[in-house]
This record gives structure tokens, sequence and C-alpha cells, in this order.
């Protein structure tokens, strides 16, 4: 098997793990690989010096080095690298053994590069450096940089790509016992379905939210026909993309084997509740808007990623040929997608502009009425149960329950005022009076609802 199949891996303060990823790289039993490293603005110790360390001693290894974008830009980068987007010029003008060579980008660099980083080994001559032969790829995959694959990821993944344009295959958490998507699913044995199986397998299990960027191999000429990208600056990227992919696509392989070894950690950037965020960082400006309260640029980041999500998929909606899927689409996806947006709503502060943007989406909301069931999230009850259980395990704890329960509460309540204040102003909002929906049973069910209810009756 000739293929070759380019594999991009973001990089951003994983020093821990780098090793264990780029190992599970390296030593995969099939080798026609064009890696793609790619520093988002690592402000650890050692992430961008193993990044070097390893694209010296491998020659189908690149690194870019770039100004902190956030996990979109970086896989961004590696799309428009192997689609031949960069001019490289190099910096280093004598080849030398044992070194790496440097490049500069020309012309366009929208996500600032600073540097790209090749090992002398793919080069025969000292002329060879300042004519770069960009590598030509047939398949393209994503890897996280804190995950890894089993050793035959790729070659059993790239067997099954013929005449298909996507694979899908399933994953294994190595710190968690949780249900993958794909068992959610419930695909058990290989098989080719189209996009409208798929949609429909959706509708019968009621997981109206989907992702995909990491579990599976994609087609790169399709990818490229279709010219899906992710969505800069948001932190869910993977919901736009793997809808857009697909919606979009003729057929997808499920391989529903567990070749992706996924590593749960409380401090990656979607998990956390409390982080820093250094002047280097592209949310720097919003931690200043914000007044450095990490806890509320979190939650306007959501606001921003539902959003940013539910316009460019419309985009993708309008674009795709196939009217049949587009319409499933919109019903399957949108009215929770829409739903969720409504979080903006509870927030007072809005440097983007973020509320103005839900005009774009008046059709779609005119379209669908709402559940509600994201706001349920947001009421005292499921806030006050929440904050009860993420802080009774310890005595300080519950000292910080008993000195802070009251002015979070008055808290609470003023963002209740607000929500029903401001949209006042988006009268082509509409919730539905049909019932509750299997969401919204979900969401009372948490064990967040059910306390902070009770101690709603205790407390008020």
């Amino acid at each position: 098997m000739n293929k070759t199949v380019g594999v991009v891996i973001p990089i951003y303060n994983v020093e821990k793990y780098l090793k264990e990823c780029l190992d599970s790289v390296i030593n995969q039993t099939y080798k026609n690989l064009q890696v793609i490293l790619v520093n988002d603005g690592s402000t650890d110790e050692n992430s961008f010096n193993i990044a070097k360390e390893y694209t010296l001693k491998d020659e189908r290894f690149i690194l870019f080095d770039k100004k902190n974008g956030g996990h979109s830009s970086a896989k961004n980068v590696g799309i428009e690298y192997f689609s031949g987007e960069y001019i490289l010029k190099n910096k280093t003008q004598i080849l030398e053994k044992n070194s790496l060579i440097e490049f500069n980008i020309e012309g366009n660099n929208p996500y600032e590069i600073y540097t790209v980083y090749k090992s002398y080994k793919a080069f025969h001559a000292t002329k060879d450096l300042a004519d770069f032969i960009y590598p030509s790829i047939d398949y393209i995959i994503f890897l996280d940089s804190d995950d890894y694959w089993e050793l035959d990821c790729i070659e059993e993944c790239a067997k099954r790509m013929n005449g298909v344009d996507v694979l899908w295959f399933d994953y294994k958490f190595l710190n968690k016992n949780k249900a993958t998507q794909m068992e959610i699913y419930n695909y058990a044995k290989e098989q080719i379905i189209t996009p409208l199986q798929w949609l429909k397998r959706t509708r019968e299990i009621g997981n109206y939210l989907f992702w995909y960027a990491w579990q599976g191999m994609i087609d790169f000429t399709f990818l490229q026909k279709i010219n899906i990208k992710f969505i800069n600056q948001i932190i869910h990227e993977d919901h736009h993309f793997g809808i857009a992919l697909f919606s979009m696509t003729d057929n997808i392989y499920i391989y529903p084997e567990k070749k992706y070894i996924y590593r749960f950690r409380e401090s990656s950037i979607s998990n956390q509740k409390q982080y820093s965020i250094n002047t280097n960082s592209y949310l720097y400006a919003l931690y200043i808007e914000f007044d450095k309260n990490t806890y509320e640029l979190k939650r306007y980041q959501m606001s921003m990623n539902w959003i940013f999500t539910c316009l460019e998929l419309i985009k993708v909606l309008k674009y795709n040929s196939n009217n049949e899927i587009s319409i499933l689409v919109e019903q399957t996806f949108l009215p929770t997608l829409l739903d969720r947006t409504l979080i903006i709503f509870f927030i007072d502060k809005d440097p983007l502009l973020l509320k103005n943007k839900l005009q774009e989406l008046k059709d779609y909301f005119e379209k669908f009425h709402l559940s509600g069931a994201e706001c349920l999230k947001y009421q005292l009850s499921y806030r006050l149960g929440q904050f009860v259980l993420s802080n009774y395990r310890s005595l300080r704890g519950l000292i910080k329950i008993v000195l802070n329960a009251k002015k979070m509460i008055l808290n609470i309540q003023k963002e209740q005022e607000l929500f029903q204040e401001t949209i006042k102003n988006y009268p082509f909002i509409v919730f539905s009076s049909s019932g509750e929906d299997l969401e919204s049973r979900k969401i009372k069910k948490h064990y967040s609802y059910r306390l902070g209810k009770f101690l709603k009756i205790i407390l008020i």
C-alpha cells in the first residue's frame, strides 16, 4: 500500500504526555506518513523542545511554531500546509548534520507562524534548502498531543479507506469509565453507511450533539473539495466540523475498534473551571475585558462557541447540494445548538457583540421553538446544587459554601432578571409549549438539579 497519510498534531503545554503521543506515531506499523507538529505558543518548559527533538530525528516530521491561536488554528495550519498554501523560504543557508533547518513563511501568514523546522535528514545538499518540496497526501488524520494511538491504527484505517470519504473509529478512555460516542450510537460491526443513515440513527438515539475530529481518517481530496476547516477561537470546534463533514460525504466507514487512547484531563482547556491566562494567549484581551474573571470568561467562550457553530453550520447547509440531508441536519441539530446560544443572555458584558449575531439566526429561531433545556443549568436550583457538590468534600470547601452561598444566590437571581430583560429584545425566540423534551428531562435528573431544588426549598 503506497497511500500517504498526513498526520496533524496540535501542541499546547503537554510536556507530560507529548513523548508518549509521538512515540505512538513513530512506531506505527504503517510507515508512509507525513507528520506536522504545530506548537501553538506553548508556555511550559519542554513541549516545544520535545517537538524539536522528534522533528530532528524523523525526516517525516515538520514543526510549525506559531503564535497562540487555539486548537482550531493549529489544526487549520495542518490542513493548509498539506494543501500547499504556504510559501516556505529557508532561513538556514548551510546544510549541517544533526541540525534543524529553519524556514520563514513568505506572504500570507494569517496564523502568525514564527518559524518552520525540518530535519537535515530531509535534504541531500545545501541547494535543496531553497527548493522546498511539499508532500502530497492521500488521507489526513488528527491526533491530540495528550492522547495516543494503538500501533496498528494507521495501517488498519488506511486499508479500509478505498472508495470512502470518511472513516470513523472508536476510542477508549485512559482514565475514565464512560460510554464512547460510537457506543452511544450502538455501532458494533464494520459497515459503510450514508449520511442519511447516520442522521436517522442520531434521531433514533436522541443524540442531538455530534462531534468528530480525531476519531478517524478523511480522504484529503474530499476535504479539500468541500473546503471545511475548523472554526477559529472556539473550544468545541469538533461539533461544527463533524456535523458538516458527515453531512457532505457520500459514505462513512464504521470501524468500531478502539484505536485511539483518549486521556481525560481536568486541566485541559475544555474541562477547566478556573485557569490562568498569560499575556501571549489569544484569550488575553477577553480575559482583561472580564476583569481577569476566568469563570465569566469561560461562560462567554461557551456562548461564542454555540453562536459561531450555528452560523457556520448554516453556511455549510446552504452550500450542500443534497437538500434532503440539509433539511434533516437542520431538524436534528439546530434546535439543540440554538438552545445553547441563549446562555449569552445570562452574561452582562458582551465585548464581541455576540448578542447582535443572534439576529443573523432569526429565520432559524422562528422555524424551531426551543426547549430551554440549556437554560435549566443556569436556574437557581441547578447552580446551587452544583456549587454545593463542587465544594462539600473538604473543610475549606464547606467554609466556602457557608460564606458564599447567600452572595451566590443573589448573583443567580440577578442573572435571571438579566435574562428575562434581555430576551424581550428578541421576540423571534420562542419556547416550546408542548412539554419537556428529552434533554430537559435528563438535566432534571442530574444530582446538581435535584439537590439544588431541595436546598432551594430550605434556604429560600
